[in-house]
């Protein structure tokens, strides 16, 4: 045998044990919230439409396809705003918070959200905005369970303005 034949085994006998010790850092995306959703608009038509949300200061973008389904990875506990947008629509935000989303036996499962979101002409609204994201998504402390809230106040024409004096 030549010294390599001899080196290689012995360098592995001594490495395994340093490689065990050490296992491969866990994939963080296991802890990702899966969003899939759909935007509902008038004219079914999604060429146009947009969704974004900011995430650990990058703004991201998803994807629209032509029957309005959109999907999102966001990591976990992160609070982030999505937003919706389509001209001549009324503009929507929903907070989307994945704080929990591991707790309980339903965070012990690949975590996958589901919802749709319908924008609302601007000329159907009569002047009218919303005065905060439209709704929030989150999971329950302790028990990772699913928590919906839906806000629906709308700013009457011209009162969100700022005032000058």
């Amino acid at each position: 045998m030549n010294q390599r034949q001899i080196l290689l085994p012995c360098l592995l006998a001594f490495a395994a044990p340093a490689l065990a010790a050490h296992p491969p850092a866990p994939d963080s995306r296991l802890d990702d919230v899966l969003i899939t959703g759909w935007m509902h608009v008038e004219d079914h038509t999604w060429r146009d439409a947009s969704v974004s949300v900011e995430v650990d200061g990058e703004v991201r973008t998803a994807a629209v396809s032509e029957t309005g389904r959109f999907e999102l990875r966001l990591p976990a506990n992160t609070e982030v705003v999505l937003r919706f947008e389509k001209p001549q629509h009324l503009p929507k935000e929903v907070v989307v918070n994945t704080t929990n989303a591991r707790d309980g036996s339903a965070g012990h499962h690949k975590r996958h959200v589901k919802f749709a979101v319908i924008l609302e002409l601007e000329r159907h609204m009569a002047g009218y905005s919303y005065h905060s994201p439209v709704g929030t998504i989150g999971f329950e402390k302790d028990g990772g369970c699913l928590a919906v809230t839906h806000k629906r106040d709308k700013i009457p024409p011209g009162r969100n303005k700022p005032m000058t004096f």
